[in-house]
């Protein structure tokens, strides 16, 4: 019978040769080190909105509190979560899918709010530039691209664990499916 597992537990595991999850290792690091370019967003919010938003003269404490707050969440909680899926530790490969359909989900509902801004055509209802949200699509689409690939094409990238466990309990192995 085995004995109830507790997040807040981390036990030593070891990344199964065949499946250790190295490229999804990559994959995250690259991901949270590109993130942290958002921290002009928090740090110099005006300066960063004056260049992506179409009209600079829309700039006001709103615009600039909630792109702090967007900011904060890409840094603060997107990159941690990379960065723990990052982990060879059973908490982090177990968070790696969860993870990913976090990531991929806000991506599938970004994308669409930026087509509906590249339909405005620039005009003066549009808050960005049809350039602004065709390169800010050309850079959601193919991380959400991997993302499906990984989770429903080829989810042993994310890696598997033997949870090594006291002589008398033997093995458990994890896994992701």
């Amino acid at each position: 019978m085995t004995s109830p597992k507790s997040p807040a537990a981390n036990p030593n595991v070891t990344p199964d040769p065949q499946t250790d999850g190295s490229t999804i290792r990559k994959a995250f690091l690259a991901e949270a080190i590109a993130n942290l370019c958002t921290i002009p967003l928090i740090t110099n919010t005006s300066w960063v909105l004056s260049l992506i938003l179409n009209h600079p003269s829309d700039i006001n404490p709103s615009s600039i509190l909630f792109a702090r707050l967007f900011g904060g969440l890409v840094v603060g909680g997107l990159t941690s979560a990379l960065l723990v899926g990052y982990t060879n530790t059973r908490n982090g490969v177990e968070s790696r899918r969860p993870t990913y359909l976090l990531l991929g989900v806000g991506e599938a509902l970004l994308i669409p709010i930026l087509v509906n801004e590249m339909l405005k055509d620039g005009g003066r209802d549009a808050a960005v530039s049809k350039k602004v949200a065709g390169i800010s699509i050309g850079m959601l689409l193919p991380p959400l691209l991997w993302r499906i690939y990984v989770l429903g094409v080829r989810p042993d990238l994310l890696g598997k664990y033997t949870e090594k466990k006291s002589a008398d309990r033997g093995v458990d192995y994890g896994s992701i499916r």
